[in-house]
């Protein structure tokens, strides 16, 4: 009796009403087996007049109704209705859930805040049957296992009309590769040309040379390809590293290299002033830059070693 009264009450009262905020609940079903997914939607119905609503978090793989596990989470909807008395505002949304109980399983309210004023929406029950399994009967084969009633070289066959025309492409494919590569091992190469490390600066420093930027108002650009000729020249002469090199920690590798002293202290000038040139601090005369770019051909000449050979740069 209590169950019957209960089934009535939770199903004749489909929603909650609170004044003029209307907060309900529903199910597309009444019964189900266990385990089988429950679309369920719910709405809330309240005038525009109120201000702050705070919506349930609903989230995947959490619980809700206090029995029943949230599947899947549809995104909020939101719209608005307008009559002769009043503008009234409507959200729903809608979740997938399930339960793994049986029995008549009850789905309690859920609740929402409309202007620090928490409301409750309606309850109702589900019935919810449990599988039944005949545990006394055997396990029966869903299929009967069959034999191939083709041989293994009738089934190749079969498989090789199929797709010979794949096996062609891949034979010429192999067949092409061969070719280029014993065709590339007949081919004798030709011996790499070499240039002498002061061969390769020294055509470097007339490139500089030719280019006259400083004669075009293109100064920070000339000290730039300058030093960065002296910097290179230092690694490859001097075996000294100079890659990301500061200006003074270049100045600091010139006091340590094997060269004349009075060039030592030229070169070192030549770093200062590009460093003052780089920020706009100083523009050299034309004197002082031609006497630069002699400091920079000093020492290709003063230190190359003419019989090193390296490999020349294509």
């Amino acid at each position: 009796m209590k169950v019957i009264i209960s089934i009535v009450l939770f199903h004749v009262l489909p929603m909650v009403t609170f004044g003029q905020v209307i907060f309900h609940i529903q199910s597309d079903k009444d019964s189900v087996q266990i385990g089988e997914p429950i679309e369920v939607s719910i709405e809330l119905s309240y005038p525009a007049s109120i201000g702050e609503v705070i919506w349930p978090d609903f989230r995947e793989d959490s619980t809700i109704g206090s029995n029943y596990e949230i599947w899947s989470v549809q995104e909020i909807e939101k719209e608005n209705s307008v009559n002769e008395n009043e503008t009234r505002l409507l959200i729903s949304q809608k979740l997938t859930v399930a339960t793994f109980q049986s029995g008549y399983i009850p789905f309690s309210p859920i609740q929402a805040v409309l202007d620090q004023d928490t409301v409750e929406s309606n309850a109702f029950l589900i019935t919810v049957s449990s599988v039944e399994i005949d545990t006394s009967k055997a396990f029966i084969d869903i299929k009967p296992v069959f034999e191939d009633p083709l041989s293994r070289w009738e089934s190749f066959s079969i498989w090789l009309s199929n797709h010979w025309w794949w096996i062609a492409v891949i034979v010429a494919a192999i067949a092409i590769g061969l070719f280029f590569i014993f065709k590339k091992k007949n081919i004798t190469s030709e011996p790499e040309a070499v240039i002498s490390l002061y061969d390769k600066y020294t055509s470097a420093y007339k490139q500089i040379l030719s280019k006259s930027l400083w004669e075009k108002q293109q100064v920070k650009e000339h000290y730039h390809e300058l030093t960065g000729l002296i910097r290179s020249y230092y690694f490859d002469r001097f075996d000294v590293s100079t890659f990301e090199k500061t200006t003074n920690e270049i100045i600091a590798i010139t006091r340590t290299i094997d060269i004349p002293h009075e060039l030592k202290e030229n070169l070192i000038q030549v770093f200062s002033v590009s460093e003052f040139v780089k920020y706009a601090k100083q523009i050299p005369s034309i004197y002082e830059i031609e006497k630069h770019n002699r400091i920079a051909g000093e020492l290709i000449e003063i230190t190359q070693i003419k019989e090193e050979l390296i490999p020349e740069e294509s």
